[in-house]
């Protein structure tokens, strides 16, 4: 899983080089870094390794798709990939990288995703002010002084500890299923624990730790935290795969976390 801020990187350019074999996968996120900066340069930019490597470049369903899916399913990356035309994103390479005069339609289609990436902004803050909201509560009644002293110094945490994480996580999971029109009521967590939104909700617990472990500072920048939501996206993604290839310390410890816990959750259960 390619993080956005990777995508310029010469760490991929020789990722790509090393082996044909070597694949990168992209998901919706990656596209909307893109197309939010509304600008055909940046696109160019953006685009300026992966192009070289189109035939190496694997693209996912729509975030919307794969969160929707049976959770029995959810594991199975033929359904989490895109089927799209083959070539599709040489395709691409070759519009932004022409000289030529964009023709209308596909000055249109241009234009239609950037339109899309302008209108999923506004979500994604309002969903980073819920979560930063929610924090200092979820905080409080989650933890005691002593847990929290513990998650400040990096101790290992209590099983009881652990079973109040997996219990916030579930919480937020039968939310996200309902919305999505999941049936979550007396789902093994065995097969719970496939699903992306449940792999989402246990993220944004993660990242909750990494606040309480930052002295749990009141969250003033929402763009900032809206870009923590979207990195929690890309982790998310790249549990089903080999990794994430990022920059940011953030986005790879709650990856590392999160693969743990994930590992942690199916262990207990599967135990039942």
């Amino acid at each position: 899983m390619i993080d956005s801020n990777m995508l310029q990187s010469d760490e991929l350019r020789r990722y790509f080089k090393q082996e044909s074999g070597n694949l990168a996968i992209l998901p919706d996120f990656a596209w909307y870094e893109l197309y939010k900066q509304q600008s055909l340069e940046g696109l160019r930019l953006g685009l300026s390794v992966v192009g070289d490597y189109a035939e190496q470049v694997i693209l996912l369903r729509s975030g919307r798709q794969i969160s929707s899916l049976d959770p029995a399913v959810a594991e199975d990356l033929k359904r989490l990939v895109f089927e799209g035309p083959k070539g599709e994103i040489g395709e691409l390479v070759r519009l932004v990288r022409s000289d030529e005069p964009m023709g209308d339609l596909a000055a249109a289609q241009l234009n239609s995703l950037w339109d899309w990436a302008r209108a999923l902004q506004p979500s994604l803050i309002e969903g980073a002010m819920d979560i930063a909201v929610s924090f200092p509560e979820m905080q409080e009644q989650m933890f005691n002084h002593q847990e929290l002293r513990i998650i400040r110094t990096n101790g290992k945490y209590t099983e009881e500890m652990v079973f109040t994480i997996f219990g916030a996580a579930l919480q937020i999971w039968e939310t996200l299923a309902g919305y999505y029109e999941i049936e979550w009521e007396g789902l093994d967590e065995t097969l719970v624990c496939r699903a992306y939104l449940f792999r989402y909700a246990l993220g944004i617990v993660i990242n909750l730790l990494w606040w309480i472990r930052g002295g749990s500072q009141a969250v003033v920048r929402m763009d900032r935290m809206s870009n923590d939501l979207i990195d929690l996206g890309f982790a998310v993604y790249a549990t089903y795969f080999d990794g994430l290839f990022t920059r940011d310390e953030k986005a790879a410890w709650v990856h590392a976390n999160l693969v743990a816990a994930i590992a942690s959750f199916r262990d207990i259960h599967s135990a039942d």
